[in-house]
């Protein structure tokens, strides 16, 4: 079944298919929200709030502006997220690079696997040093994997312009990396 049946179901009384949305999409949306690095236990809430002001504003989607129900969703989550972080006290790193980044093999020796970890948070500190927009935009392509134009719709932008973000993202990622890096003994 496809997204846009599942609404107009979900529209039509059927809770059931919202809630085979809701499974659908819950995991990627824990991903994405992990990614603004919420302080603690607002992920879990802020994914609770993006579904329930998703089925509160379903006659709101439109499919046949092109939008997709994930992207739909995630400008829920990103706007909640955003505001949850202009809230907050402190700016918490960015971090779902990590699970895309298992490093961790059972094969290596414990000093391979502590040099893993060393390079896997040497990463993640350059990552939460990439400035925004092009952190969050790098995290929707390269983690999240979404295409330029569902990127567009989240970011509200062209796909000029997420195609910019990415690719000067990945030049101040590598920039930081390399001065990192330099800087280790």
């Amino acid at each position: 079944m496809d997204d846009y049946f599942l609404v107009r179901q979900a529209l039509g009384g059927n809770t059931q298919a919202f809630r085979m949305l809701i499974l659908r999409f819950q995991k990627p949306l824990f991903k994405f929200l992990n990614g603004f690095h919420l302080p603690s236990g607002r992920t879990e809430e802020i994914a609770q709030e993006t579904l329930l002001r998703a089925y509160q504003n379903l006659a709101s989607y439109q499919q046949e502006k092109g939008a997709s129900f994930v992207t739909w969703l995630f400008v829920i989550a990103k706007r909640l997220a955003i505001n949850e972080l202009a809230r907050s006290e402190y700016r918490h790193p960015l971090v779902a690079i990590e699970s895309a980044m298992d490093l961790e093999s059972p094969v290596l020796s414990p000093p391979a696997l502590l040099e893993a970890e060393q390079t896997r948070q040497l990463v993640l500190d350059a990552v939460q040093r990439v400035a925004e927009p092009f952190r969050t935009t790098l995290l929707l392509s390269q983690i999240e994997e979404l295409k330029l134009t569902e990127i567009a719709e989240i970011e509200q932008c062209s796909v000029g312009t997420v195609k910019s973000r990415i690719f000067r993202g990945k030049q101040m990622l590598a920039d930081l990396l390399s001065k990192t890096f330099e800087a280790q003994p």
